[in-house]
């Protein structure tokens, strides 16, 4: 039996979550395979669409995310989790929640159905949302990471509400503005949860995972600050239908980026082996090393095992790209094309925080799972391909959605399901190789 697992609360949940995020991660992207050709003829509210956009945020992200929190805040925070019985209640609701809502998006398009599935998601969010409150309540010491999530929990909470409330408006004989509120609450499920817990966890996990100390947070308290505001400047701008703001809060998101980017640099900078993270995440795919017994340090000497570091740099890759997609858009330079719109939100979803939320579970599934994880851990050249591909899979559909073309879609959707069965498939077997699991 892992010892490390065993002294890690609430480890097994978490394991949980990850390996379930896995699996919406393979039907997202089938999902985009079939649908592809539905991207050059429909626009957001297209059911099929829908579907997909609800398996990407809330089954592949969402679940991985909070799987991520349970597997490491009560270690890092010294704290028990909360309860893990409703730990428990959320994973049913939530899984079943959140398929029933794909499904009633699509092929059983029944609105009764979707009120049914959206309240048990949104009693599973707000079961979460307690959960992570009491745990940072509870810590001995808040720090910028903590902040991050206690922003992000109840931007998390407020998502689900305007989810829930325009499910009801479509029911009921009042037309709402469908685009406006549709824009919003993806606004806040991706500015308000999924980029302030993304920030979070990575100010809070890579200097665990690359053995650092103290580093100066300013960097990242510039992120938090400008994502605050550019969440609220385009909250503000939907509301007021006021573009200019809306173009300025691009312009802010993208120097947000720019400020986490510095951000991660600066942990990278503080890290022991240095030269392996200053050179750009292309050569850190080949010169990783393994993490330490503690927390996942590298080591002088030792050999390659999984690491999240070349995908949290690609995942800023992707957050620069988003950025620029979101000034072009609300700039109006692309007219009345609904290419970059998909294309901005395929490349915030999938690339900026998808990859990020891939380089965690990679890393985290092994450590958890084994003592010797090094041993254990993925053989480094599959890890490298599997990062390429990834990158390169998200890159052509990207690339497929801005140009209005299916085809690509479906090559950038094809590589990213061949990923994301690999990735799993090895996941797998790494549990396999240690069944028995204990938790305190």
């Amino acid at each position: 039996m892992s010892a490390r697992l065993a002294d890690i609360p609430g480890a097994r949940i978490g394991m949980r979550y990850l390996f379930t995020s896995l699996g919406f991660w393979i039907v997202f992207h089938l999902g985009m395979l079939v649908w592809c050709q539905h991207f050059e003829l429909f626009y957001f509210r297209e059911p099929y669409i829908l579907a997909l956009t609800h398996l990407a945020a809330l089954g592949w992200l969402t679940t991985g995310l909070i799987g991520v929190m349970y597997a490491t805040l009560p270690a890092t925070l010294g704290v028990r989790p909360h309860s893990r019985r409703m730990a428990h209640v959320q994973y049913w609701l939530q899984v079943v929640g959140i398929a029933g809502l794909a499904l009633s998006m699509s092929v059983m398009s029944q609105a009764r159905w979707r009120v049914v599935f959206g309240l048990l998601t949104l009693g599973a969010l707000v079961i979460f949302v307690h959960s992570i409150a009491a745990m940072v309540g509870r810590s001995k010491a808040w720090h910028v990471p903590e902040a991050h999530f206690v922003m992000a929990v109840f931007y998390l909470a407020i998502t689900g509400l305007i989810g829930m409330s325009y499910v009801f408006y479509l029911n009921s004989s009042y037309m709402p503005q469908t685009m406006t509120h549709l824009k919003v609450h993806a606004h806040f499920a991706g500015l308000g949860w999924l980029a302030l817990t993304l920030m979070g966890l990575t100010y809070k996990l890579l200097p665990l995972e690359l053995g650092v100390g103290q580093v100066s947070q300013r960097w990242s308290l510039a992120a938090s600050l400008l994502i605050n505001v550019v969440f609220w400047g385009v909250f503000f701008s939907y509301a007021y239908a006021w573009p200019g703001l809306r173009t300025a809060s691009a312009a802010l998101g993208l120097a947000g980026v720019v400020c986490h980017t510095l951000q991660v640099r600066a942990i990278a900078q503080r890290a022991p082996n240095h030269s392996l993270h200053h050179r750009g995440w292309l050569t850190t795919l080949w010169s990783r090393r393994r993490p330490s017994s503690s927390m996942g340090a590298w080591q002088d000497g030792d050999v390659g095992l999984s690491s999240s570091v070349p995908y949290t740099q690609a995942s800023c890759l992707f957050g620069f790209v988003a950025a620029l997609l979101a000034i072009w858009l609300t700039t109006g330079a692309s007219g009345d094309s609904f290419a970059v719109e998909y294309a901005y939100g395929y490349a915030a979803g999938t690339g900026w925080f998808g990859l990020y939320v891939t380089g965690q579970t990679v890393w985290l599934i092994p450590l958890l799972l084994h003592d010797d994880a090094h041993e254990r851990g993925r053989e480094r050249s599959w890890l490298d391909l599997q990062c390429l591909g990834q990158v390169a899979g998200t890159a052509l559909a990207t690339i497929g959605l801005l140009a209005g073309r299916s085809w690509l879609v479906a090559t950038g959707a094809a590589v990213n399901v061949v990923i994301s069965l690999w990735v799993t498939a090895g996941s797998v077997r790494l549990y396999r190789a240690q069944p028995a699991m204990a938790e305190r």
